[in-house]
């Protein structure tokens, strides 16, 4: 996918785009996605939104944003990282880190076309990754399977066993694809 596109589907939520990450400079998003196998004891945190909740897409995008300014998602600029489509390798694996910002107006959780869906995941069951931008904390938004939205911060990604191990895993694994295997090895041997 390229810029143009992710920025026209980035301002339908009300996010600016505000450039691509080169690859191997950030935990690789195949890596936060496992953000919700980490356990609380490994600092996770977090926050359960009901969908039945008359008022789902506001209570939404309030608890997010609590959990993104508390926690420190947003930059000095107000800036952070969303994996958006549009990486190397193969469809399934073919995600990056968009550096974005909020807008007047935004709404990450409210109504969206389908084709925003490969950004947020599909409407009312939310799954999307985001990273600070200096790579210090992971919030990932799931659907977990009791129908409630989970909202889950991570910090410090480098020092959680699950995510290193995983990481370390697939990156060593000759069957990987090799830009992951590169964005692993990088990501691992980068100066914490």
């Amino acid at each position: 996918m390229e810029a143009t596109e992710i920025a026209h589907h980035l301002a339908a939520s009300g996010l600016r785009l505000c450039g691509i990450e080169e690859p191997g400079t950030h935990l690789p998003v195949w890596g936060a996605w496992v953000a919700t196998g980490c356990r609380p004891d490994e600092g996770r945190r977090d926050v359960v939104v009901t969908k039945d909740d008359p008022d789902f897409p506001d209570s939404a995008n309030s608890a997010w944003f609590r959990l993104a300014e508390d926690e420190g998602l947003l930059d000095e600029n107000g800036e952070f990282l969303l994996a958006v489509p549009g990486g190397p390798g193969n469809k399934a694996s073919r995600m990056q880190w968009a550096r974005v910002s909020l807008m007047d107006g935004w709404d990450i959780f409210g109504s969206r076309s389908d084709a925003d869906s490969e950004f947020f995941g599909p409407e009312g069951f939310p799954e999307f990754a985001m990273l600070s931008t200096d790579g210090t904390l992971v919030l990932r938004a799931t659907t977990w399977g009791d129908g409630t939205i989970g909202l889950l911060m991570l910090p410090d990604p480098r020092r959680m066993e699950t995510i290193s191990r995983y990481v370390e895993r697939r990156s060593a694994n000759p069957t990987s694809p090799p830009h992951e295997r590169t964005e692993g090895m990088n990501w691992l041997s980068s100066p914490a």
